[in-house]
């Protein structure tokens, strides 16, 4: 299998490089198929598609979903135009290439149905393939139907078609009921995730995880279907019943082994589908010298920071484009292990591998050991509090506090002021209560200012520290890691939710899946109850609260708020709360986004329809306020 997945990938390289088709006949044909291989280059075009920067390059998690309440684009303002802003004009070109690559996706799976007949060839290989073609003609339609409302149902090829394409939008339900037959009809026809061995091709799981998550947005806005929530809790039930997944152990083990293409690990305990992403920079392994060329930003574009720009640097250039907002930040309870892997916690200064810490409080003296907490700071940079994330033990007397950041030790961070923080009017003093070995509290006495705040901290699930491909071959703007497109988390938190709105309160079945993500949280068994941690229920604003923490930066967020129809209030929160927190240097960016959606919101709850589409297909109408 993994055999495959390299076949596809450098067949795609190939024969798709570029997204330059549309739905115009005069510029996309089919093919005439007489051999398995010429059947195996359509489906590496298919597969090719998820890695198209507008898609899971960079686009859905990027620039067409972040602009929601998780973070901000650093830097962003009039002159970056782009769909997470909400600046953008119908005539976008991002917005039109994500189009038309999906178009060229289901035109692709269009030619295989119509000819995977043909080929001389073993017959468990051609129904994979038939399974992988409905399957990603399914999902890239979910895509379109998802980002643009009522979308053309084009299922046959272009060829077929003759002259006649103007094409009309077809609604909503017509799409999605499409999408559930097509999955359902994959589902007999694909492998078990035990068989392929690999999350980069798609298995009896993904359909199975997707399917949960297309009941998902129909039981949601805009179609609004209650029924839908019994659905998705059958199939949620039936992938979670087969125990073939759980999760791992440690929250970071899933992004660490993207970082590393999954060669280390196959991922499929807590991985169920990957988009897959290969590098000429590879050096060694099972995907060495492939000369496969790089567009994957993640870890890049965001990431922990460093400074290094060169192609020998051992931790990798990044950035740190895209921030946290407070909001989110303040979502983890202390001890949750997630906070502190999904918002960068240090940076980086040069090609060492030295980390310098972005704020940390210091506990010395006082005869005990191993106390930590997180301080808070305000737009200032004053410390406004402390929270004690680990009380420690052996305290006889209160420790010394203080602090050290990465000011105090000159780090230069783009649109961060660089004041280093050693006037002693500038420094924050706090003392501690301790109490039965413990330290219980912390008290502010001095705010000071010049620290950074959470503004100033970066996106960082993926880290290019872990990448496999080490110097001299490093790509300084590009990585190769997997994106996860679907993972059994995912699946335990939406199972949960189907679970309460079918029931109206949650049974045993959700509480457990939600239990189950909160124990990995907090570093205990997922699988093992755990009264410290374990809920007795919970509702719908525990599971939005949640799914952020779980999957923040996944690029779920978006699609989250607006299937709950919760996207007005999240940006109106976010805007208050910015407003109230952020440093002035900061203002404009970390509300650009939320202050333009909110200038009309029901517009900006699709994309537009392509202004160059409606040019060749003259049947398109365009979405609201576009």
């Amino acid at each position: 299998m993994k055999r495959f997945k390299l076949f596809v990938l450098l067949s795609a390289l190939t024969l798709f490089t570029a997204c330059d088709v549309s739905l115009d006949p005069t510029t996309f044909r089919g093919l005439e198929f007489t051999t398995e291989a010429q059947l195996d280059e359509q489906v590496a075009g298919m597969y090719n598609q998820l890695s198209q920067d507008q898609l899971f390059a960079q686009g859905l998690w990027g620039y067409f979903v972040a602009g929601n309440d998780e973070g901000f684009r650093s830097g962003i303002g009039a002159s970056v135009v782009l769909p997470e802003a909400y600046n953008i004009p119908a005539d976008n070109t991002n917005v039109w290439l994500f189009w038309r690559c999906l178009y060229k996706g289901i035109e692709n799976a269009n030619i295989i149905m119509s000819v995977a007949n043909v080929p001389v060839m073993d017959e468990t290989k051609r129904a994979r393939v038939k399974g992988a073609a409905r399957f990603l003609r399914a999902y890239y339609y979910y895509l379109l139907v998802n980002h643009f409302g009522d979308v053309p149902l084009k299922i046959q090829t272009s060829e077929s078609l003759g002259t006649n394409f103007q094409l009309p939008r077809d609604p909503q339900k017509k799409v999605y009921d499409f999408i559930v037959s097509e999955l359902k009809e994959a589902e007999p026809l694909l492998p078990g995730i035990q068989q392929a061995m690999t999350t980069t091709v798609v298995t009896k799981s993904a359909v199975q995880a997707l399917l949960v998550r297309v009941y998902l947005k129909m039981a949601g806005y805009p179609l609004n279907d209650a029924s839908k929530y019994e659905d998705a809790l059958f199939w949620s039930k039936k992938l979670i019943d087969s125990h073939i997944h759980g999760l791992n152990q440690d929250y970071s083990k899933l992004f660490i082994n993207n970082m590393q293409n999954n060669v280390q690990d196959n991922n499929t305990l807590e991985g169920i589908w990957d988009a897959a992403f290969l590098s000429k920079s590879n050096s060694s392994g099972a995907y060495a010298n492939t000369a496969y060329l790089v567009t994957q930003r993640l870890g890049a574009l965001n990431g922990i920071y460093c400074p290094d720009a060169s192609a020998t640097g051992v931790i990798g250039y990044s950035p740190a484009t895209y921030r946290v907002f407070p909001k989110l930040f303040k979502l983890y309870a202390p001890g949750d292990q997630r906070r502190d892997w999904n918002i960068g916690t240090y940076s980086y200064k040069n090609t060492t591998n030295t980390r310098y810490p972005y704020l940390q409080v210091n506990f010395t003296g006082g005869g005990g050991s191993g106390a930590s907490a997180t301080a808070f700071t305000g737009p200032s940079g004053e410390i406004t509090k402390i929270v004690i994330d680990n009380p420690g033990t052996g305290y006889i007397t209160a420790p010394d506090i203080s602090f050290t950041s990465y000011n105090n030790s000159s780090v230069a961070l783009p649109a961060v002021p660089q004041q280093t923080v050693t006037d002693p009017a500038k420094m924050a003093a706090a003392t501690a209560t301790v109490s039965g070995g413990q330290v219980i509290s912390v008290t502010v006495t001095k705010g000071g200012q010049g620290y950074p705040t959470i503004y100033d901290q970066p996106v960082a699930k993926w880290r290019r520290e872990y990448e496999l491909n080490l110097p001299p071959v490093r790509s300084q703007n590009n990585t190769s890691s997997n994106f996860p497109i679907l993972r059994y988390a995912d699946v335990l938190l939406m199972a949960a939710e189907a679970d309460l709105k079918t029931h109206g309160a949650p049974t045993s079945f959700g509480i457990e899946c939600f239990n189950q993500v909160r124990r990995r949280a907090f570093r205990y068994n997922p699988a093992t109850p755990n009264a410290a941690i374990d809920v007795s229920t919970f509702t719908i604003q525990d599971l939005m609260d949640e799914r952020a923490r779980e999957l923040c930066f996944e690029g779920q967020r978006y699609n989250d708020l607006i299937r709950w129809g919760q996207m007005t209030q999240a940006m109106q929160a976010v805007q208050t709360d910015n407003t109230a927190n952020a440093p002035i240097v900061y203002l404009t960016a970390v509300n650009y986004a939320a202050a333009n959606f909110l200038s009309n919101p029901q517009k900006y709850a699709l994309l537009p329809i392509p202004e160059g589409e409606r040019r060749l297909d003259k049947a398109l109408t365009q979405n609201e306020g576009w």
